[in-house]
């Protein structure tokens, strides 16, 4: 089957990020791929230019870019083709490309648009997006496909010998909450708790997030660490990782932490809580609760061992269930029952 896997943005999120993903794991599986997205986007950067073509759309619903799309896809000879987010979805569901009956379309946050119902179906990264798919369009079809990536594994943490490292990964976006995480560490200095916080990310609210830094006097202990790429060895090198987002709707960095053999504490919402089997495998707390978080991780540094204890199961059902194989295994047979009839 040939496909098309098509992502228009060109920011380094988790949409971006598993656009890449899917199409490692096609070309892996069999599958005959072209990406297509735009010239300054993540795919431009890694897919083999053999592989890729380069579309601008200057808005969503671009009509003179729904037209290049429906040529390339037709000079392609595509069989079916993927969408990722909401300007793509919104272009191979647009009567000028022509492909919205044999268009899939990954719906990766809660922020999806009508232009969804245009395409042949829906794919969803984690039960609460696609429960409020169904909710929304009762008659799309919808199927449930979680996020996957290649995870690293390390030994498990054993107990920090020093001031307890903890760490958080994201993009710099007030859904992250990272301001949150600031605040907590705030509160730990004022009870005389020694940590360092390290947040690894770009975005638009690094300048924000520097002046709270400022206003609360926490330079000595928190620093903002910029992009690191790949996350490995930064997740591995924490005593504990962090998430403290407001909204998530899957949190693969939640599953790259686990195969770390980082021990994790989370907000409880949607695609974490699941990630984490509802608490069983790490420490959810409520968003937007700085007095919450600073006591959950207060709670852990005065009782390690079951702490490292779930990290361990952790692990194992990260690698199991968000691993590249098993995701690439999923993903092949989601595609196979939309295979052409000859």
């Amino acid at each position: 089957m040939r496909i098309v896997n098509l992502m228009l943005a060109k920011g380094r999120g988790g949409l971006e990020s598993m656009a890449v993903r899917y199409h490692e794991a096609l070309v892996a599986e069999g599958f005959e791929v072209m990406s297509i997205g735009h010239a300054k986007g993540l795919l431009a950067e890694k897919v083999k230019p053999e592989q890729f073509a380069r579309l601008n759309s200057g808005f969503t619903g671009d009509p003179l870019a729904a037209l290049t799309l429906g040529r390339l896809a037709k000079r392609f000879k595509a069989d079916l083709i993927i969408a990722h987010g909401n300007r793509a979805i919104a272009l191979a569901g647009h009567a000028l490309a022509g492909w919205g009956g044999r268009t899939l379309g990954v719906v990766h946050n809660f922020r999806f648009k009508p232009g969804l119902t245009k395409l042949r179906a829906a794919i969803a990264v984690s039960p609460a997006v696609q429960a409020a798919i169904t909710a929304r369009y009762p008659r799309l079809e919808t199927h449930l496909l979680e996020n996957f990536t290649p995870l690293v594994m390390h030994p498990v943490k054993t107990f920090p010998l020093d001031a307890p490292r903890i760490g958080s990964l994201g993009r710099l976006h007030v859904n992250k909450g990272f301001d949150v995480l600031i605040r907590a560490a705030g509160l730990l200095r004022d009870r005389g708790t020694e940590v360092s916080l390290l947040i690894a990310g770009d975005g638009p609210e690094k300048a924000a997030l520097e002046a709270l830094i400022g206003e609360l006097k926490v330079q000595d202990r928190v620093t903002l660490a910029g992009w690191i790429e790949p996350p490995h060895d930064f997740l591995a090198s924490l005593d504990l990782f962090v998430l403290s987002s407001r909204v998530e709707p899957f949190g693969l960095v939640v599953a790259e932490a686990m195969a770390a053999g980082v021990p994790i504490v989370s907000t409880r919402i949607d695609g974490p809580r699941h990630i984490l089997q509802d608490g069983e495998l790490a420490t959810l707390i409520p968003p937007e609760d700085p007095q919450a978080l600073a006591g959950a991780l207060e709670a852990i540094m005065n009782d390690w061992p079951p702490v490292l204890d779930r990290a361990c199961h952790a692990q194992a059902h990260a690698l199991e269930t968000y691993g590249l194989i098993a995701g690439q295994t999923r993903l092949k047979s989601l595609i196979n029952q939309f295979e052409p009839e000859n």
